[in-house]
């Protein structure tokens, strides 16, 4: 009787576990869907992306600028399975650019650390340059551009979101930048005939 006692109590004492364990995941499943995920939209305005170069440095990158007709992010995370299944095509991409067109800005931007990230672009031939958000807040903009990949985005000079896709679908890039010129174009000659 005391054996049947003591496997009834030990059995208790698990159900009791359990379901404290139950209630505890749930109250922080409840607590994760209260907070807005962040998010990026075509149309939006990202100014500049902080983070740390290649060589391990804090650094901002800014988006608005006229030095440039368009800024392409690629996102990236060396351990990503679909991420290394496009990098031969990103490094194809990155080299094939038109010298004759309008200058762009090209930035692959990963959460990982400097030194992984710098590892994986030599390992594909990457000529570009890395931007680490590995400390970037939870609801930042960078936050956000890393939490899908590979993925590709294109802002214009004034830093706003005009094209996303997913990272296999880079020969769309070109595409965007080509309407984004064509906008800039059309805005260079509105505004000269004021």
């Amino acid at each position: 009787m005391k054996r049947f006692q003591d496997v009834a109590l030990s059995l208790l004492v698990l159900a009791i576990i359990a379901r404290t364990l139950h209630v505890m995941v749930r109250a922080q499943s409840a607590d994760d869907t209260m907070v807005p995920a962040p998010t990026v939209l075509i149309g939006d305005t990202v100014p500049a992306l902080t983070g740390y170069a290649e060589d391990g440095v804090l650094t901002t990158v800014s988006l608005d600028s006229d030095s440039y007709t368009a800024t392409v992010v690629y996102a990236f995370h060396p351990e990503c399975v679909f991420c290394d299944l496009v990098a031969s095509e990103w490094a194809a991409h990155f080299a094939a650019g038109d010298p004759k067109a309008a200058p762009v800005r090209r930035i692959a931007v990963t959460r990982e650390l400097p030194g992984p990230a710098a590892t994986h672009a030599q390992q594909f031939n990457w000529d570009i340059d890395l931007l680490s958000v590995s400390g970037s807040v939870e609801m930042s903009p960078e936050a956000f551009l890393v939490s899908r990949t590979p993925w590709v985005y294109v802002f214009d000079r004034d830093g706003v979101l005009r094209f996303h896709a997913d990272g296999a679908e880079v020969e769309h890039v070109d595409q965007a930048m080509a309407e984004i010129a064509s906008l800039s174009e059309v805005a260079r000659r509105s505004e000269s005939t004021r």
